[in-house]
């Protein structure tokens, strides 16, 4: 491996730190010229209203004779000019630092266009000293233990992201569950308070088939969740049902007793749902903080390995 494989790698690895740091003030400054250019039809809204103002204050017109009435015309109509000249005055600022953006891009932009082929000449650099390295022995073993090293910490960061997408599948189930259920409550709460009736009975035990099916759909999601979690060493127990004599008790027995059975069968079961919520919510909270630890450490690995190849020196 020659000398000057390293000082070009080294030299397109500059160039490359150039081109990214060119693209995040481009995306920066995008951003603020996006805000100006709202900021300015805003300005120019503004000012047109203040003109409108002043030349109402100037005409003839039942608004001036009343101003001139009461003696306040003039004062009114200096301060309508203040207010018609400050926005002016912000309007023609706000214009210049539009234009002091677009100069500003102009310029990032020759930055980009200069540096524009250094990732891909870094990268191409890469692949030619790796593949030098992996030529001898020492650093064809380094790079192996380095890669199997970062193989495994991909393969948890893989495990851990799938667990997590599978327990927010459970989660969206279980809240458009407990959503039902607590509208279900509502138009039970109304039965009780004897507003309901036929109508209000119907309505209710649709949303309780809807708790139904959305419950049903987070047990047979839950079956993944255990699954993912199983291949972390991890377990989760959570059974949910709600019973299908929920319906019977209104239409086949009438009064107050009888809607209060339902009523606290639809309760109990929206509690349940509640702590499998809460359950699930904190394996995901575990889930999602294992997940950043280990996506941190396998990029850190990465950066390693990169760090490894270019300050390896040739033999």
């Amino acid at each position: 491996m020659s000398e000057d494989l390293n000082r070009q790698l080294l030299e397109a690895k500059e160039r490359m730190y150039h081109y990214q740091k060119a693209q995040r003030k481009s995306e920066e400054l995008n951003k603020r010229l996006h805000s100006q250019e709202r900021l300015i039809i805003q300005y120019e809204v503004q000012l047109e209203s203040e003109q409108a103002d002043v030349e109402r204050l100037t005409g003839l017109t039942m608004t001036n004779l009343f101003h001139t009435i009461l003696r306040s015309k003039d004062e009114q109509l200096d301060m309508e000019r203040q207010q018609a000249l400050q926005a002016a005055l912000k309007l023609q600022e706000e214009k210049q630092r539009l234009a002091d953006t677009q100069d500003e891009l102009k310029r990032i932009g020759v930055t980009l266009a200069a540096f524009s082929s250094a990732e891909y000449d870094y990268q191409a650099l890469m692949k030619a000293k790796e593949a030098a390295l992996r030529s001898g022995s020492f650093g064809s073993e380094e790079l192996r233990k380095m890669e199997e090293q970062i193989a495994e910490q991909t393969l948890l960061v893989k495990e851990i992201k799938e667990a997590v997408t599978a327990g927010k599948r459970v989660m969206a189930s279980l809240e458009d569950a407990s959503d039902s259920l607590d509208k279900a409550e509502n138009w039970g709460n109304w039965d009780l308070w004897g507003g309901g009736g036929a109508i209000s009975t119907h309505i209710k035990h649709n949303h309780v088939d809807d708790a139904k099916g959305f419950i049903h759909q987070a047990n047979h999601q839950l079956h993944d969740f255990r699954d993912e979690l199983n291949d972390l060493n991890r377990s989760i127990n959570i059974v949910i049902d709600i019973s299908g004599t929920l319906k019977m008790a209104d239409y086949w027995f009438d009064g107050l007793i009888a809607d209060w059975i339902v009523q606290g069968r639809i309760q109990d079961s929206q509690q349940q749902t509640l702590d499998a919520i809460h359950n699930v919510r904190q394996v995901l909270k575990q889930l999602e903080a294992e997940y950043s630890k280990a996506e941190a450490a396998r990029s850190g690995l990465a950066t390693k390995r990169q760090s490894w190849i270019e300050d390896t020196k040739s033999e």
